[in-house]
């Protein structure tokens, strides 16, 4: 288990820049991937899609995720509208329709840890046919626990402290996972369990513990019912005030049981501080030591996202400017703490619609590998990285970047082939 990162004082935070530049410093590995890994290279950003669609995708949608990515999940409600009844058959279709594009293309089926999305045809009545003591209940009034609800449709949580429920999870998903071609699964809300009010009124306040206890048990499950050669990625991993977030242990202790993870909050959210980011670079370097996928999950600002109504509220286009004029922040705080198998995701939510499917310029720029480490301007929050195609600075303090090209774009016919490993 990795260790947890220190406090978020000065003096630790200092000393997490200056160990952060010495582990970027350190080269990419020469040993083999992984054969289950998606094809992975410094040619060009690497680009990692997470969206969901209603309906099925258009031609022109699978064609323009096949060209930006070979790393693709799609979301829990993807194709309900097209198969209300099971609309997971829809996102199997269009995984292969992806895979059809870009043979080398590896698609991840959605499946959240504790959460009962009524989409699927697994989930859609999951309350009504088990057992009472499958659901999350209410210590005092036995009431079920409920997320939310999906208009007049109550939003269930899994009891994971039933072992029966964890074996059902596992097989159910996995079933999922090699019923619909799936390229493996990504396991979504993994540390949601210990929120303290989940814990005071539903698993006890001192059972934290067993619940990661149960999510490892969960993936090692998983990971045998869907079958060699299948990738398992999870959400993930998470900063607060610079430090690993003490509610969920920062996410880490479940990394040797997958391929990779998340840092879904990349500067967004409860982790929107400078020091939260350099967190995030330490603990991304941590999982690239171990070999291990890391995908951040950038957004254009702290308040271009879903769940800022005023923000939706603009026009498409509007939208899409935004994105296209905040993206060289992200970008380059990404390129900062970049390593092997990390992943770039940039969007304001996770809709067909919202910013994933933008062919935005700089993801086809050459890039090319680092040439050295990532170096800190004396004690300022000032960070600079040199790739072979690429100058990147950005100033964490003033929120400011810039990334300077020194070559055009990727050639359009390797733009057009799968990256190369």
């Amino acid at each position: 288990m990795s260790k947890m990162l220190p406090r978020g004082s000065p003096h630790a935070v200092l000393a997490l820049c200056s160990s952060l530049v010495l582990a970027l410093a350190t080269p990419a590995q020469a040993a083999d991937d992984p054969a289950h890994y998606p094809p992975w290279s410094w040619d060009a950003v690497p680009v990692y899609l997470h969206f969901g669609s209603r309906t099925q995708l258009t031609d022109e949608q699978v064609q323009t995720a096949a060209r930006l990515s070979n790393f693709i999940c799609l979301e829990k409600s993807h194709g309900r509208l097209t198969d209300r009844r099971h609309p997971e058959r829809i996102m199997a279709q269009d995984a292969r329709r992806i895979r059809e594009a870009n043979p080398q293309a590896k698609v991840l089926l959605y499946w959240n840890t504790l959460i009962a999305w009524p989409f699927t045809s697994y989930n859609q009545r999951f309350a009504e046919t088990h057992p009472r003591n499958w659901t999350l209940r209410d210590r005092t009034s036995g009431e079920p626990l409920l997320k939310s609800t999906f208009g007049d449709t109550p939003v269930y949580q899994y009891n994971l402290l039933n072992p029966d429920v964890r074996a059902w999870w596992a097989a159910t998903a996995g079933g999922a996972v090699r019923e619909g071609g799936f390229d493996g699964l990504y396991m979504d809300a993994i540390s949601q369990a210990r929120r303290p009010l989940l814990l005071a009124k539903g698993w006890g306040r001192d059972q934290g513990k067993r619940l990661d206890e149960a999510a490892i048990e969960m993936m090692e499950q998983l990971r045998a019912a869907m079958g060699p050669g299948r990738l398992l990625i999870y959400n993930g991993f998470r900063t607060r005030r610079g430090i690993a977030d003490e509610e969920t242990n920062g996410g880490m202790e479940f990394l040797p049981h997958a391929d990779g993870a998340k840092i879904e909050h990349f500067d967004q959210f409860a982790s929107a501080t400078k020091e939260d980011i350099v967190a995030s670079w330490r603990m991304a370097a941590e999982a690239a030591a171990a070999g291990k996928i890391v995908i951040f999950k950038a957004w254009p600002d702290h308040e271009a996202n879903f769940t800022n109504k005023a923000f939706m509220q603009q026009s498409p286009a509007e939208l899409e400017a935004l994105a296209r004029e905040k993206l060289t922040f992200p970008l380059a705080c990404f390129l900062i703490g970049a390593r092997r198998h990390a992943y770039f995701c940039y969007g304001w939510g996770y809709d067909v619609e919202d910013g994933q499917l933008i062919e935005y310029p700089e993801y086809h720029r050459r890039l090319g590998p680092p040439q050295g480490e990532a170096r800190r301007a004396g004690r300022s929050w000032v960070f600079t990285r040199d790739f072979e195609h690429a100058a990147v600075r950005v100033d964490l303090e003033q929120r400011t970047a810039t990334i300077t090209w020194k070559s055009g774009d990727v050639p359009a016919a390797a733009a057009a082939e799968p990256a190369s490993r």
